[in-house]
């Protein structure tokens, strides 16, 4: 039966995090509308001065505006898709390879020693070196690309996914195995649902390489890309198309991490409500 009143308590979670979005939308909009104004007005004051640097390197608000009318249906039909599409691609395989490396690393010590070492040296290899190779290797085509992305991505996820399955509860591990819980049950009953919160924060660090990991990959070898068009308007001297290139790659990381910020509250339900609780603390509600 349900109690007065009861429906009306089940909605102040909510309304408190609709109230919350809110407050930081409003925020973050007045944030950006003072510096965006304040911007705009030290760049018009600094065009103003005569045999300055800065006015010559940086373009006026408006021609990046114009640059974007007039490529804009070529960015959308060919550099912009193709961008995603290596970017989308390389991120999902460093999402399983990054999981994978994780789960054996978690099942064996002796694992844990190999890999690990190999991860690190894997990070100190230069990018540039390694894309030159992969074009020796598979050609021209998305391949290279697709493998610097992952090259880029990979390595948060790992790391992330790996510490997230060390912190699961004791307590549960030892009654799952009371119960005559196998490895199998015990790692997917405790191990990943403890890890899927740093395996999202992981994802989301990696949402912001995968862009730069394309882009990059683009600017070695392609015929199309944001890099491609990046690179281009530099050798042309078009600094207007060059600022217009770098906006959009900014503004396509921002699209991902938002995705996968929606992604995980989906995801993880339960994490949000438990922590919501913990954070409310005792009381009537």
């Amino acid at each position: 039966m349900r109690l007065p009143g009861q429906s009306s308590r089940s909605m102040l979670p909510i309304l408190s995090d609709l109230a919350r979005v809110i407050m930081l939308a409003l925020v973050a909009g007045g944030m950006f509308t003072f510096f965006a104004a304040g911007s705009l007005q030290l760049y018009q004051e600094a065009r103003a001065v005569e045999n300055l640097t800065f006015a010559r390197v940086i373009p006026a608000p408006a021609e990046i505006v114009d640059a974007w009318h007039d490529h804009h249906d070529l960015l959308l039909e060919e550099h912009i898709p193709e961008t995603l599409w290596e970017t989308l691609a390389g991120l999902s395989m460093a999402v399983a390879l990054g999981v994978s490396i994780a789960a054996l690393m978690d099942f064996s010590r002796l694992l844990r020693w190999l890999i690990y070492p190999l991860l690190v040296v894997s990070q100190t290899i230069p990018i540039f070196a390694i894309a030159i190779l992969l074009i020796l290797i598979f050609g021209f085509g998305s391949g290279p690309k697709i493998t610097v992305v992952v090259l880029f991505c990979f390595f948060p996820i790992t790391l992330s996914t790996f510490s997230g399955l060390q912190t699961a509860d004791p307590e549960l591990l030892s009654l799952l195995r009371a119960m005559g819980a196998s490895s199998r049950q015990i790692w997917f009953k405790a191990r990943l649902p403890a890890a899927m919160p740093s395996f999202f924060a992981g994802l989301r660090i990696a949402a912001t390489y995968s862009v730069v990991g394309a882009i990059f990959g683009e600017y070695v070898t392609a015929q199309r890309g944001l890099g491609v068009f990046l690179k281009r308007s530099y050798s042309s001297f078009r600094l207007d198309q060059a600022y217009l290139a770098i906006l959009l790659t900014a503004l396509l990381s921002m699209l991902l991490v938002l995705l996968v910020n929606l992604i995980e509250r989906l995801a993880l339900r339960w994490y949000y409500t438990t922590r919501r609780k913990s954070w409310r603390g005792p009381g009537i509600y």
